[in-house]
């Protein structure tokens, strides 16, 4: 990353990403000056989105709702401040209460609660809710805190999803996958689709979001989503973004259509604020002049260790980016660009953070959750030449090779790459070096295909795995998610489906199964 471009790049966020930190500013003065709240009248249900919860530690989580009596009409809210009471149980019929608190709802942030919940004992589930007075209360949702650092843990369930577009399918996969019974859930981006195409089965609301209004729409119509909210209020979420909460294939500062730069970052910032509103983040995720922090690690006993990054904020601009092709494009050895030592997926600060923690991970597996394929893959231009994709790691190949020089000398036990984006399955060997197909294995990747976003072209993707020795497994036919068993000597993954996204009722099944054993990299059948 050139200096030149980090001078641009922090001027154009002072001028121009300050929208959310603004908003979110000004909610926070207003309530803790304790503006008074009147008693709200909703006209219908106000917990029509439900409840999430996510960020699980050793003494609490975070839990989330939006009051939302109607999720488009942003006065179905009277008031400006709201407050909301939560309460926090031992058991699932909220008899046993365990902590509860008053949070208030501002008009600023849509109404949305975020309450990081502290002080509990560690390793044991937990049941909350919200109310507002003289209303009906939320749905329940289930929580958990996580073992003590270091503490003994013989297995761990996770399951990994990216990828929902509302109007290609119906998320029928998240049902299947409650009933899977997951501790964790991943989200790994495109949790909304800010685009449209194909022949939908159901329909966006409105044009592409640019506005906070008009993100904040677009999340409160997936939000609507019934197996999307019982599978929120199933587990705690850990959850990062790829492009789609924004614009399509937008690097860093740069849109895919060539938007001015200020006026995109204005755009970004409103769609930052709008992710926030909706997940269940703690503050440290909150929008600021020049970021939203999503990237961080989660422990859980001595058993898992994952990191959950943030590719699309912090990268270099997309190389030898042509003024007629947006968004990303199969580049030839002629785009010098690419090769470039100091171009970056994660940005300096967060790839020292992500290579600086490898050598300090005791855990026995060490999750990766990335936003886009992290093996090399081997393509060919139309011409034939060799070609590099510059959306994902392929075009930032130098930036790979420094992320798998620091895995190879750290000795980190078991990395494991869980990835989203691609709407297919792989299972990939993840080489020391990629141009020489003998060369040592340093880690796994797996590759988790699409909730429901149309899966790429089955025969033009297998056609390339000849040329790609490491890839074992490839399926982009079929779309669910991937459901990871980690116990001390194997971590399992099970790639889920489902038969029809167009059909609510479609049948469950398994694309394969693959085992990692502790200590050798590289997944076999299973």
């Amino acid at each position: 990353m050139t200096d030149a471009f980090r001078s641009s790049r922090r001027d154009l966020l002072r001028r121009a990403g300050a929208l959310a930190a603004l908003s979110i500013a000004g909610a926070t003065v207003r309530a803790s000056q304790g503006f008074a709240a009147a008693r709200p009248k909703f006209g219908s249900y106000p917990f029509s989105l439900g409840v999430a919860s996510g960020d699980p530690v050793g003494d609490g989580f975070v839990i989330w709702t939006r009051l939302a009596p109607d999720p488009f009409d942003r006065l179905s809210v009277g008031e400006e401040i709201v407050p909301v009471i939560w309460e926090v149980a031992s058991d699932a019929r909220m008899q046993k209460i365990v902590r509860r608190g008053t949070k208030l709802a501002t008009r600023d942030l849509a109404h949305a609660v975020h309450v990081e919940v502290r002080g509990l004992p560690p390793g044991r589930p937990y049941w909350y809710r919200f109310r507002v007075a003289g209303s009906d209360a939320s749905a329940i949702g289930q929580a958990w805190t996580a073992p003590e650092l270091g503490a003994p843990l013989d297995r761990f369930r996770f399951a990994v999803a990216s990828c929902q577009h509302f109007e290609q399918g119906y998320f029928t996969a998240y049902d299947y996958m409650v009933k899977d019974a997951p501790q964790l859930i991943l989200h790994l981006g495109d949790y909304i689709y800010e685009s449209s195409w194909g022949d939908p089965v159901r329909r966006h609301d409105g044009p592409e979001p640019v506005t906070l209004d008009e993100y904040r729409d677009r999340h409160a119509l997936y939000k609507t989503d019934a197996a999307l909210q019982r599978a929120h209020a199933h587990c705690p979420w850990l959850v990062t973004w790829d492009d789609h909460e924004v614009d399509n294939d937008y690097q860093a500062l740069e849109s895919e259509d060539w938007q001015a730069p200020a006026a995109f970052v204005k755009r970004r910032a409103a769609a930052f604020q709008a992710y926030y509103e909706h997940m269940p983040l703690r503050r440290i995720a909150v929008p600021r002049v020049e970021e939203m922090r999503l990237y961080q690690r989660s422990v859980f006993g001595d058993l898992v260790n994952i990191a959950m990054l943030d590719n699309r904020q912090y990268r270099s601009p997309a190389a030898c980016r042509s003024k007629e092709d947006g968004g990303g494009q199969v580049v030839t050895a002629a785009c010098k660009e690419l090769f470039e030592s100091g171009r970056t997926m994660l940005g300096d600060e967060q790839e020292r953070w992500l290579t600086g923690g490898f050598a300090r991970s005791k855990a026995i597996w060490n999750v990766i959750g990335n936003g886009e394929m992290f093996s090399r893959l081997h393509q060919k231009t139309s011409q034939g030449e060799e070609g590099w994709w510059t959306d994902d790691w392929n075009g930032f190949p130098s930036a790979r090779e420094r992320v798998i020089t620091a895995l190879a000398r750290s000795k980190m036990p078991n990395p494991v790459f869980v990835t989203g984006d691609i709407h297919s399955f792989w299972v990939n060997d993840v080489k020391e070096d990629f141009r020489n197909p003998s060369s040592p294995s340093v880690a796994t990747e797996l590759v988790g295909t699409s909730i429901t976003s149309a899966g790429v072209p089955y025969d033009q993707f297998a056609a390339l795995l000849p040329g790609n020795p490491h890839v074992k497994f490839f399926e982009s036919r079929k779309r669910g998610y991937l459901l990871c068993d980690a116990s001390r000597k194997t971590m399992t993954t099970d790639l889920r489906i489902v038969e029809n996204v167009r059909d609510p009722k479609t049948p469950d099944g398994s694309a394969g199964r693959f085992a990692i054993e502790a200590g050798r990299p590289g997944a076999v059948v299973a």
